[in-house]
Order: structure tokens, then sequence, then C-alpha cells
């Protein structure tokens, strides 16, 4: 009996010490590093003097601005595409595994080998300023304007991560009741639903929320 119950906590072992040696290992160890000073290769408590340097630090209040702009722009037009997607897949009838793959794809590709990709895309003569430039568009400084680079960002990113939210999005809507989904077309007074309203779904701590009118 006891080997049965601890069994589970056998299989999970693994993955607890490999989180624990490569995500809170170095967490803690960076905050206690936060607190150090290094001299002639060696560590000494400096208190909160590095905090205090980077509370004057501008650079550093410029990255936290920039950071809390794509925060506030990209992750609503990532999470809106990747539901607006899924929604679309959950009622594809047909080569929904073809695209659930493409769109899923970008998530695993290598960080340096699609920031190359958009780098070289970007650039002055790049394939998107040579698309825009056949219809007529003057070419745009994405990499080179504060205000351009910002959405060129914001484009990579969600090109990266959509696929990845919609995969979740979508295993959530496949376990939707099929009487919560006869209710949503039903709408009111008989009338059916629009397609996105009726198969919307969000995650949150393991159960789905449903939207319809």
């Amino acid at each position: 009996m006891k080997t049965k119950t601890y069994a589970p906590y056998y299989f999970l072992a693994p993955a607890v010490i490999l989180f624990a040696v490569f995500m809170v290992y170095p967490i803690v160890y960076s905050f206690w590093l936060s607190f150090q000073t290094s001299q002639g290769g060696e560590l000494s408590f400096a208190g909160l003097d590095n905090y205090r340097r980077l509370a004057h630090d501008g650079i550093f209040w410029t990255a936290l601005k920039n950071t809390f702009i794509l925060l506030a722009i990209q992750v609503p037009l990532m999470l809106g595409i990747a539901i607006v997607l899924a929604a679309l897949l959950n009622g594809a009838k047909r080569f929904k595994g073809l695209f659930r793959v493409s769109f899923f794809m970008p998530s695993v590709t290598s960080l340096v080998a699609y920031s190359i990709i958009f780098s070289i895309m970007l650039m002055g003569d790049g394939l998107i300023n040579q698309l825009l430039g056949a219809f007529g568009i003057k070419a745009i400084p994405w990499l080179s304007d504060p205000i351009w680079a910002k959405a060129a960002l914001i484009l990579a990113m969600t090109w990266r991560w959509a696929g990845y939210n919609m995969v979740i999005y979508l295993a959530a809507m496949q376990n939707i009741p099929r009487g919560a989904i006869r209710s949503g077309r039903s709408g009111r007074g008989g009338r059916r639903a629009p397609l996105f309203l009726r198969h919307a779904a969000a995650v949150e701590a393991g159960s789905a929320v449903y939207f319809h009118p």
C-alpha cells in the first residue's frame, strides 16, 4: 500500500528536481547576488546600494516603460488573435490538424533563428518594405525608429506565441459541453449567436469561461 501511496511522487520527483535546480535555484541565487558587489573577484555584501543605483538609472526606467508598453499592446493582441484562430479551427471540418501544427510551429522555432529572420525581413530593403513599396507605400524604418521598433517587436512576438496560446484555447473549447454549445447557438429568441461568441473560451485555473449573448 505504501508503494502505491508514494508512486505519484516518484513520477513527479524528476520534474520537481529539474525545476528546482534550473529554475528555483537560479532565481534565489540571483536575488542573493543583487545584494552583493564584486571587488577584486570577491563578493561582499552591499545592502540596498545596487537597488539605489538602479532607481537613479535612466536606462532602467526607459526599459521598464518600454516593457509595459509592449505588455499593454502585445499581450491583448496576441490573445485576441489566438482565441479567434482557436474558434475558427474548432469549427473547421477539414485539415484541422494541419492548421493546428502550422500555427503552433513558430513557438518551437529557435529564438536565434526567428530573430535573424525578422531582422532581415524588417531591414530597410527587406521583404516587408519591398511588399509595401509594391503598393506605393514608403519604406518604414522598422529597426531604427523607436516607435516602429516597438511595432516590430510586437509583430515578431505575436507571430511566435499566438499559435501556442491558440492550442491552449482550442483544447479548452473542445472540452465545452455540447449542451452549452447548443444553448449558445440559440441565443436570444432562437437567433444563432455569432461563431466567435459561441466558441470563445478562456483557460484559467483549469476551467473555461464561455461568452455568449
